[in-house]
């Protein structure tokens, strides 16, 4: 039965020194983390995609994230889900403090959190004063130049990405990325947070399936009725960071998980290492199943192992959601679950065994692995093509791309795109999906 799983990361909490220095005591839980992951994919299947629910970064630096990329690149070739098929949201950690103490930044802050104000009426003027957005945003310049890549950046326009994944069923799983660290900075308490009702207001389609990842959950949102009152009645699955505790609980029919953290702070009450496993599946004619398969740091073992209901041993729990028919094959794309044009299919370069979902995406893996280059290698491709003007050079990396991407659709370029990317790295693809396009 074709099916889709993730693999719920959350709080890695990268460093500067992260991986470089002997000093690194987290280093050996990711090595275990990874290990733990290859074993339980092969009993489960093959890897969709990870999911991220933020605090990537320590202090939002760039460093940071260069460890982080490095990291979850070769924990994707480790567990056989490609590279590009990571889905993150920031969390307070991933905000750079610095940059969010600067003086209209942090007016923007005081001005949202104040009690009387109305956040989604002050959200959508800040959207349009380009000033303002830019200072709103500014604290986050550097995730979102990690998130880019991975097609998870945020804009003033758009606090939220939406991907949408389909099962062979009809079925389609919509991924929405939501973000809660618009107004974090230094003073965050329980409270102070916001999402605004624009981001969770998911749209109910028939056969479409709703998961949002966030870091923060709703009792730390000052606009948490509302928040609630979306996720409780629309969302599926909920999935969460921040707390460094894991926690599963089914709300109004709906799963809500907190992943708990890969890196808790050392010495504190709550340090162990925790991550998440899921499975979702047609069940039967319909019925759409989840499996939560949760894994914890066994301090004795030094080592992950599996969290077993203390009920019947099981080391998984099960859901199931009603009203998802099979859809004919006619029809798997009608009635609002019509895929996106950047739509995300599910697998990847290879298809390892039954349960791989198909086609790949090869925007997506082209998208990844240009913004993963230097901005050298970037603009000396888009020269090579010749496809950019110099008042291009203004846009952001992601918005660079889609730009050239276009022209090079345009112009019969694709081929060569695909070639000037791939050579830059040192694990170039042995074929190119867009040769017929030349």
């Amino acid at each position: 039965m074709e099916k889709i799983v993730f693999i719920h990361l959350s709080d890695i909490h990268f460093s500067r020194s992260s991986g470089v220095s002997i000093h690194d005591l987290d280093a050996n839980v990711r090595n275990e983390l990874c290990l733990d992951a290859i074993t339980v994919a092969k009993d489960i299947g093959t890897v969709t995609g990870l999911l991220v629910t933020g605090d990537i970064a320590f202090s939002g630096s760039k460093e940071e994230y260069d460890h982080a990329t490095e990291w979850l690149r070769d924990f994707c070739r480790a567990v056989g889900c490609p590279a590009e098929n990571v889905w993150v949201v920031p969390g307070n950690h991933d905000v750079n403090r610095i940059l969010a103490n600067r003086k209209l930044t942090r007016m923007l802050h005081q001005s949202l959190r104040k009690e009387d104000s109305d956040v989604d009426n002050e959200l959508r003027e800040i959207s349009f004063d380009s000033q303002l957005a830019a200072a709103l945003l500014e604290p986050l310049t550097e995730y979102n130049t990690f998130a880019e890549r991975f097609g998870c950046s945020i804009s003033a326009e758009k606090y939220y990405w939406e991907r949408d994944l389909n099962l062979a069923c009809g079925t389609v799983i919509r991924l929405r990325g939501l973000t809660s660290a618009l107004i974090s900075n230094a003073d965050d308490t329980r409270g102070q947070i916001l999402l605004g009702t624009a981001q969770v207001s998911v749209t109910r389609a028939p056969g479409v399936f709703h998961v949002t990842l966030c870091h923060h959950s709703p009792d730390w949102l000052r606009d948490n009725d509302a928040v609630e009152d979306h996720l409780k009645n629309k969302v599926n699955i909920q999935l969460f960071g921040h707390k460094h505790s894991q926690r599963l609980d089914e709300i109004n029919g709906m799963v809500r998980l907190i992943a708990g953290a890969t890196h808790p702070e050392r010495g504190g009450r709550e340090w162990i290492p925790t991550y998440n496993f899921m499975e979702l599946s047609r069940h039967d004619s319909d019925h759409i199943g989840l499996r939560i398969y949760q894994r914890l740091w066994s301090q004795q073992d030094t080592k992950f192992v599996p969290w077993r209901d203390p009920k019947d041993g099981k080391d998984h729990r099960e859901f199931f959601w009603s009203g998802f028919p099979a859809a004919a094959q006619s029809e798997k794309r009608s009635g609002g679950a019509q895929l996106a044009e950047s739509a995300v299919s599910a697998v990847g370069m290879t298809k390892k065994d039954n349960n791989a979902m198909s086609p790949p995406n090869y925007e997506r893996r082209l998208t990844y692995r240009f913004l993963t280059l230097s901005f050298r290698h970037q603009i000396a491709i888009a020269q090579n093509l010749n496809v950019l003007t110099d008042e291009d050079r203004a846009l952001s990396n992601e918005a660079l791309f889609r730009l050239l991407f276009k022209r090079a659709a345009e112009n019969k370029l694709l081929a060569r795109l695909w070639e000037e990317t791939e050579k830059c790295h040192a694990d170039p693809a042995t074929f190119n999906p867009f040769e017929n396009s030349r």
